[in-house]
């Protein structure tokens, strides 16, 4: 497989970030494989694939087959980039999401992802460096700044973030990228529709913190900072090193050999700086570094 030719596996394709990505790849060159759960409406709504050289293939990733399914897909199609884009977000409080809710949230967002990264290594450890396997994992802004509202789904998110940086140690030898990419709120129907508990919104969080922030993003639909289809590009050109962009090409070096983690958005960067702020505060307290370190054995 050539440096500037790579064959995409992208879940949650049907809408989105995963359809644009689709879109970008098509546009650079690249071979695509869109996923969805009904690959058949997915195709009708959005000829625009299959236009461009496109396939659609039936996915959900919370079947317990993903994994044999991405396993025949990527060695099929040889493919060497797989996009995990498939979620969705469930809005509320902790005490009203119920169990189920929160497991139904795990299982698409993270062990979704887990099943089609686990499909894919064989064929992609296969590939060696020479062949540019690469995993990206959407991430989120929740990872870096906490939202009212979102504790299952910033969960879900931050289990992405861990299993990336972990898994890119363990296969990083087998020369395998991986990437996460920390998104902002972009304009997608990510906000026209999350989910919300069924139970509805106890009455001791009405007009509180939970509350206000489920109307702030509801009424941001529609009105998001992020441009999907600038992400998407951005995203492409980070895999394949060979966009017109030369910031993307700089920072796609930088993942090769060792985790790449790439924030999109402004307001995604701007959560960056806040996160490292509250640990550099941390970092700089004597009180903080003789607490921990009082823990220790006396040698």
């Amino acid at each position: 497989m050539s440096h500037s030719m790579y064959s995409f596996l992208i879940t949650g394709a049907s809408s989105g970030l995963g359809l644009e990505i689709a879109i970008e790849a098509l546009k650079a060159g690249h071979s695509v494989v869109a996923t969805a759960r009904d690959p058949a409406t997915a195709a009708k709504k959005h000829p625009e694939i299959e236009s461009h050289g496109g396939i659609w293939a039936e996915l959900d990733v919370t079947r317990p087959d993903t994994k044999d399914r991405v396993a025949t897909i990527v060695k099929e199609k040889n493919v060497n980039v797989l996009v995990n884009n498939a979620g969705y977000g469930i809005l509320g409080s902790l005490e009203d999401i119920s169990e189920e809710e929160f497991i139904t949230q795990i299982d698409t967002n993270l062990f979704g992802m887990m099943r089609s990264i686990k499909g894919a290594l064989p064929h992609f450890r296969s590939l060696g460096a020479a062949g540019n396997p690469t995993i990206v994992n959407i991430g989120s802004i929740v990872n870096l700044a906490a939202f009212p509202a979102c504790t299952a789904y910033s969960a879900s998110k931050m289990g992405v973030e861990a299993l990336s940086e972990t898994l890119a140690l363990e296969v990083a030898p087998a020369g395998i990228r991986v990437v996460l990419i920390d998104l902002g709120i972009f304009r997608t129907a990510f906000l026209h529709s999350f989910k919300k508990p069924e139970a509805g919104l106890t009455d001791a969080y009405s007009g509180g913190a939970v509350d206000t922030t489920v109307n702030f993003l509801a009424d941001l639909a529609g009105k998001q900072p992020g441009n999907p289809a600038l992400a998407a590009k951005r995203i492409v050109e980070i895999v394949d090193k060979n966009g017109d962009h030369a910031l993307t090409r700089f920072i796609a070096d930088q993942g090769v050999g060792k985790f790449l983690r790439v924030p999109l958005g402004s307001d995604c960067f701007a959560s960056y700086a806040g996160k490292i702020d509250q640990l550099s505060a941390v970092k700089a307290s004597a009180e903080f570094e003789a607490l921990a370190k009082s823990t220790d054995f006396a040698e």
